[in-house]
C-alpha cells in the first residue's frame, strides 16, 4: 500500500482530464465562461489582497512599494476584465483566432520572402517553401473562419484530454499490476 500513495497525483491527474474534456465536449462555451469568471475572482482577491498589503506596507512612516501597487491594480484591472468579460468569451476567443490567423499569414509571407531570397536547394528548400505555404494556408483558413475554427479547437482539445485520460488509465493500471507483481 505505500507505493500506492505515488499513484494518487496520476489519478488526480486523469480524473482531472476526463472531466476537463468532458466538460468542454459537452459546452464547451460555459465551460470557458466558467474558467473566466473563476480566474477573474482569483485575480480580483489577489489583487485587493496585495493592494491591501502594499498601503499597509506604507503605514508606521514606511513607504509604499510602488512597484507592488502597480501589479496589484494591474491584477485587480485583469480580474475584472475576465469575471466581466465572461459573457464574451466566444466573442474573445474567435478575436484571438483572427488576429492568430493574421500573424500566420504574415508569418507565412515571411517565410516565403527569405525562401526566395535565398533560394536554397535540397531538403531545406523543400521544408522552406512546404512551412511557408503550409503557414499561409493556415492562417487563411484560421482569419476568414475564425469562429468555425474555434469551435474545431475546442473539440479536438476536449477529445484529446479523453483519450490522454484513457491512455493515462492505461498506463496507471500496468504501472499498478506492475507494482503488485513487485511485492
Amino acid at each position: 500500500m505505500s507505493k500506492a500513495k505515488y499513484l494518487i497525483p496520476t489519478i488526480l491527474l486523469i480524473i482531472f482530464e476526463a472531466v476537463v474534456g468532458t466538460l468542454i465536449l459537452i459546452d464547451g462555451e460555459r465551460f470557458a465562461q466558467i474558467i473566466f469568471i473563476v480566474f477573474g475572482v482569483v485575480m480580483l482577491v489577489c489583487g485587493i489582497i496585495a493592494l491591501i498589503r502594499s498601503l499597509l506596507g506604507g503605514r508606521n512612516g514606511g513607504s509604499i512599494n510602488g512597484g507592488a501597487l502597480a501589479v496589484s491594480l494591474l491584477m485587480i484591472a485583469i480580474g475584472g476584465f475576465f469575471a466581466a468579460a465572461s459573457s464574451y468569451v466566444v466573442d474573445i476567443f474567435t478575436a484571438m483566432t483572427l488576429i492568430f490567423g493574421i500573424i500566420m499569414i504574415v508569418e507565412g509571407i515571411f517565410k516565403l520572402t527569405e525562401f526566395l531570397t535565398i533560394r536554397a536547394n535540397g531538403p531545406i528548400g523543400f521544408f522552406g517553401i512546404f512551412s511557408a505555404i503550409l503557414s499561409i494556408i493556415l492562417g487563411i483558413i484560421l482569419a476568414f473562419n475564425p469562429f468555425g475554427t474555434t469551435v474545431v479547437m475546442w473539440t479536438v482539445t476536449s477529445i484529446m484530454l479523453i483519450a490522454t485520460a484513457i491512455v493515462d488509465l492505461i498506463s496507471l493500471i500496468v504501472y499498478a499490476v506492475a507494482l503488485k507483481n513487485a511485492d
